[in-house]
């Protein structure tokens, strides 16, 4: 019994270990694409291109075992629009307009909502009452920051909330598609770099004005470990990890814990000190995300 007990409490400590990490992860990516921004030295996109040249080669070997599966190549494409380059340029873009707090709290607000509302009509998976009241939450945190954006003098924030607005639709995209297809999370990731690296780099290279071979060494080096591994490929592990030993309504908790993670670490990082209107946005988000996750339930009148 005690034998037991002892090993449930460490499959405990050890899913909230890898599921904190994935949400670290994911929470500093805003924070370290708009440092690589910040340093005007790299676009969005060199960003792109050192993403999807470590990831690609790193998940080649997968993908030539594997091939596309029952994916196909419409689906594979599918994924890859999703999750791959289109949805990188057009985050990582924002962040020339926007803080990347407001990134870290929009796009996967806007991602939750308009997946759910995908996976409505698409695969008939309809939202109970709870997931609703949870996603109204949720659009009232991004409307009071895009109030903010909308209301700032002499500034384009706006334009940089409608681009993380895209931004989540795209991963919306790769979401409801992943599970129309029934991808196994890996295999999907996989796809996404590796389709991503075969498309988008020669492009880069022969159209583009890559700056990954003129920019300090250090930084394009940060900037491809972290965006390659640590974004693309750890953090899903991690998360993968976490829903493996909590299960799938615990695991997703952290998730919620992304947009209150990317303000935190903009702070010190970015010196983006949050305003008032800011904090108000991320803790209504984060009881919105919450509630709509299910981790919150309403009883019945």
């Amino acid at each position: 019994m005690l034998n037991t007990l002892k090993a449930d409490q460490n499959t405990l400590t050890m899913g909230i270990v890898y599921g904190l990490m994935a949400a670290l992860l994911w929470g500093a990516w805003p924070v370290v694409s708009s440092l690589g921004l910040k340093q005007n030295t790299l676009t969005p996109y060199d960003i792109t291109a050192l993403r999807f040249a470590v990831s690609g080669t790193v998940l080649l070997p997968l993908v030539l075992r594997k091939g596309f599966g029952n994916i196909g190549w419409a689906g594979a494409l599918l994924f890859a629009f999703g999750a791959g380059a289109p949805y990188m340029l057009i985050t990582v873009t924002g962040l020339n307009y926007a803080p990347a707090s407001h990134m870290g709290i929009i796009a996967p607000s806007c991602m939750m909502t308009i997946s759910t509302i995908g996976s409505w009509f698409i695969l008939g998976d309809r939202p109970n009452k709870n997931r609703l009241f949870g996603l109204a939450i949720v659009i009232l945190g991004v409307a009071i920051l895009g109030w903010q954006g909308l209301s700032a003098a002499g500034e384009d924030q706006w334009m940089g909330h409608l681009l993380f607005v895209a931004g989540g639709g795209c991963w919306a995209c790769y979401t409801v598609s992943t599970k129309y297809f029934q991808a196994d999370p890996l295999h999907a990731t996989a796809l996404v770099a590796v389709l991503s690296m075969v498309i988008y780099l020669p492009l880069y290279f022969l159209f583009g004005d890559p700056q990954i071979f003129t920019a300090p060494i250090k930084e394009s080096l940060f900037q491809g470990i972290f965006q390659g591994f640590g974004s693309a490929i750890l953090a899903l592990l991690f998360y993968t990890k976490a829903v493996a030993l909590l299960g799938a309504s615990r695991g997703a908790v952290f998730a919620a814990l992304v947009p209150g993670i990317a303000v935190i670490l903009a702070f010190p990082v970015l010196r983006e000190e949050p305003t008032i209107v800011e904090i108000i946005g991320v803790c209504v988000v984060t009881m919105g995300m919450v509630a709509a996750l299910g981790l919150i339930k309403f009883r019945k009148s």
